[in-house]
């Protein structure tokens, strides 16, 4: 359970990211109380992770104050964000993250273990910067999207809403990526990707 002086967390996602997300939350140690709830019941008693209640979602979130949405879907977790007071919109970071403080973090996003948010860096709301990514110097991430464990993006990359930068995916400095594109994992985008689609391959090319 967390020890800080914030009351509560609630997690809205209790599965596998969510899990993540609570690990990381406990070990911020922000607040006082982590729980989580799910919109699916099954996944609404037990424990998420130890000293991580799962509770019903409509009290839970009815009396939220900190709310964490803890979906990898980009466009599932901006719907979930939508329905929520953007005040009560939290970002957690785990401990083992660099983030520089010269970096500027939206609202709800999630900054895992060994990740790297870089000097300049801009991320917007709702954005994942998974396990050992790297966001480099002067990059702009739009809102809900996804840097996937071990991605990386060079200094002065743009990418839209909705994008997801798959594992071990690698963006070349400079480049442009507009909203609702996936970059498959393992490829390598060389050069500017300006429709949505799935693009996949050394370098990365549209594939649908």
């Amino acid at each position: 359970m967390a020890s800080g002086s914030l009351p509560k967390l609630l997690i809205l996602g209790a599965g596998g990211h969510g899990r993540v997300v609570a690990d990381a939350a406990q070990r911020q140690g922000a607040w006082r109380v982590v729980e989580a709830t799910d919109r699916d019941p099954a996944r609404c008693s037990g424990e998420l992770i130890a000293g991580v209640s799962r509770v019903e979602p409509r009290g839970a979130l009815a009396g939220a104050v900190a709310v964490h949405v803890a979906i990898g879907d980009g466009r599932a977790r901006q719907a979930e964000a939508a329905t929520l007071d953007p005040e009560s919109l939290s970002t957690v970071v785990h401990p083992q993250a660099s983030v520089s403080p010269h970096s500027s973090v939206g609202p709800g996003c999630f900054v895992a273990a060994q990740a790297v948010v870089a000097p300049g860096a801009r991320l917007g709301a709702g954005v994942i910067v998974n396990h050992g990514a790297v966001v480099d110097h002067d990059c702009e991430v739009g809102s809900f999207s996804h840097v996937a464990p071990q991605a990386a993006l060079g200094g002065g990359v743009r990418i839209g809403d909705r994008v997801l930068v798959g594992t071990g995916a690698c963006v070349l400095p400079g480049i442009r990526i507009c909203d609702d594109v996936t970059v498959g994992a393992g490829s390598v985008v060389r050069s500017p990707i300006t429709q949505s689609g799935v693009y996949a391959g050394v370098p990365a090319r549209r594939i649908r």
